[in-house]
Parts: C-alpha cells; sequence; structure tokens
C-alpha cells in the first residue's frame, strides 16, 4: 500500500470514528433503569395453608397463612401487640420496607397494623382505622402522627425509609391505597437525632398488628431494601417490556 491510500484509509476511519462513539452514547443513554430489588421478601403465595413464610420468625401473636385469600393473618387470639420479623439483621444502617395489609372491622371496635425496621429498638409505621390516623412509632411510643382517613375494607400500601444524614436518621413514610399511585411526595417525615438511640440501631425488618376488631388482620406482601427505595418509572418498565419483546 503506498502512501497515498493509507492516507484515505486513515481519513475514512477518523472520519468513523465520531460516528461509532456516538452510536455506543446512544445505547447508553436509552439503556432502562433496573428495578431495585429486596435483599428478602415474604413470601406468602408459596406457603401452605396455615403455616407461616420461610425466613419468617413470630414474636408476639399466632401467625398463619391463608392460602386461598393469599394472605398472612395475626389470629384474634391470644390477643397481643403482633410481632413478626423477617430478612437480615441491618445494623445501622440505611433501609427501606414495602407492606401491604388491612385490619377488617366495624365502627365500634377497630384493629391497627403497621410495618418497620431494626426489630424491637427501631421504627414503625401504625395505621390506626378507628382513629384515621396515622402514626410513626418508636420503642410503644409515637414520635409522629398525623391525620388520615383509613378504610377497615381496603387494602392499603405502607413505605417506612430510614436514612442517615449527619447527626440524625431521616424517617420517610408514605400510604396509600393499592388500588392507587405512591405519592411523590413523603406521607410523613421525621428527624431522629442520633443522640437519643441509647442502644444500636440494629435488627430486622417487622410486621405489627394488634386485632382489636375480633378479625384477622391481613398483610398481603411485605418485603425489604438496603437504602432509599427509588421506583422505575412507568414509561422505563414499558421500554424494558417492549425491547424484550423485540428481542
Amino acid at each position: 500500500m503506498n502512501r497515498r491510500s493509507l492516507s484515505v484509509c486513515l481519513a475514512s476511519l477518523l472520519a468513523l470514528s465520531p460516528l461509532v462513539s456516538q452510536e455506543e452514547t446512544d445505547q447508553e443513554e436509552v439503556e432502562p433503569p433496573k428495578p431495585p430489588k429486596p435483599v428478602a421478601t415474604v413470601d406468602i403465595k408459596n406457603s401452605r395453608q396455615g403455616g407461616t413464610p420461610g425466613g419468617t420468625t413470630s414474636k408476639e401473636g399466632k401467625w398463619t397463612v391463608d392460602a386461598e385469600s393469599k394472605t398472612l393473618q395475626i389470629g384474634v387470639e391470644p390477643l397481643v401487640d403482633g410481632w413478626l420479623e423477617f430478612g437480615p439483621e441491618f445494623r445501622e444502617k440505611p433501609g427501606t420496607i414495602k407492606g401491604a395489609g388491612r385490619a377488617p372491622g366495624d365502627a365500634r371496635i377497630q384493629s391497627r397494623f403497621g410495618i418497620g425496621l431494626y426489630g424491637p429498638n427501631g421504627f414503625q409505621i401504625r395505621l390506626i382505622p378507628a382513629w384515621n390516623k396515622v402514626e410513626l412509632v418508636r420503642r410503644g411510643e409515637a414520635l409522629k402522627a398525623i391525620d388520615f382517613e383509613l378504610d377497615v375494607e381496603t387494602v392499603y400500601e405502607m413505605e417506612l425509609a430510614v436514612l442517615e444524614e449527619e447527626e440524625v436518621w431521616q424517617l420517610k413514610a408514605r400510604i396509600w391505597p393499592t388500588e392507587g399511585e405512591r405519592p411523590e411526595e413523603p406521607t410523613m417525615k421525621y428527624q431522629f437525632p442520633k443522640s437519643e438511640l441509647l442502644f444500636p440501631l440494629a435488627g430486622r425488618a417487622v410486621l405489627t398488628a394488634t386485632p382489636f376488631s375480633g378479625e384477622p388482620v391481613e398483610f398481603s406482601s411485605a418485603e425489604v431494601f438496603e437504602g432509599e427505595y427509588v421506583p422505575v418509572p412507568a414509561e422505563s418498565e414499558d421500554d424494558s417490556e417492549e425491547a424484550g419483546s423485540e428481542e
């Protein structure tokens, strides 16, 4: 190959390289974000009738699976503040728990229920239909409460994130009906000073319920994530499905 031909080849490669780089950049930009993966899930659907899902530990109350309704329920007897733990221990690191449940009852006596992180020394969301309130709770005491209309026949999605910010733990709670959409902004926020913990913030994810109404409280799902849960936008999920079908 003479010098003139070599010069022409080099010029052609230089002209094509920006196009190749742009194509690679475009491919990187259109790659859809991946949905967050839980580190633990309460497997209710694949659990046997009358049993408890694998990986769960009942601390208080009688927890059993109702295979027909595909729910995990706490029995009405004995009447206790039910407490069930699952997943790995989180020790002074951020996390998010998500769960769905409802507390059937009548207008006279109604149950309460919720989810939490870090075991007995941690934080919980507690829904109280009788008062139409939602509370952020620690060690049995309400840190904060807001008015929130609750219907005993509705299944509610619950989400609690506990995030570390310098000298405080930032709590972000979201509540919404299962048939609705997850709110963009937290339903409740609260900052808990690290200096007030007294004990290390360590423990497992929690489901809690007190069946005052005489009917079992039902949970239909529960899962826990490391860090803050950030959902994938609906359009990104649609794009992923379309890409999969094209393949």
